[in-house]
């Protein structure tokens, strides 16, 4: 039986972070349809909403893995380096797709460019610091 290894009060305020940061993503990802409805062209709109069904089951394992991730952390478990790895593959394809298939770089630079990189920053960020803290001892 090993020692436990208590984490640093950043550890925990990461974990507050992730999950006010997924409550986020659900929360814009419920409005996307509408905002981009109201910015982009008919062509480009009925574009959008011809993505393939494995798109969307893709985003959601991205988002369902982010979640489990999560709560791996809160109960730290070692677990959460692969739930974070897993959304982290997932959501490069998916923002890939999004930037070159879809291309909705012509649409705007929030949606193109900004909010794919941000997405793709704390998905690494969460993958790097869940292994981290399993190196250090913090997940079991």
């Amino acid at each position: 039986m090993g020692t436990d290894i208590k984490p640093p009060t950043s550890f925990w305020i990461v974990a507050v972070f992730a999950l006010f940061w997924s409550i986020l993503e659900i929360y814009f990802s419920s409005f996307e349809i509408d905002l981009l409805e109201e910015n982009l062209t008919v062509e480009e709109f009925d574009n959008m909403q011809s993505l393939p069904v494995w798109y969307i089951a893709v985003f959601m394992i991205a988002l369902f893995s982010e979640i489990i991730g999560i709560f791996m952390l809160f109960i730290r478990q070692r677990i959460a380096a692969v739930f974070f790895a897993i959304s982290l593959i997932t959501l490069l394809f998916i923002e890939f797709y999004w930037l070159f298939i879809i291309d909705i770089k012509k649409t705007s630079v929030v949606f193109s460019v900004i909010i794919p990189l941000v997405v793709i920053a704390v998905a690494a960020f969460l993958y790097v610091y869940s292994k981290r803290a399993a190196k250090k001892g913090w997940l079991k």
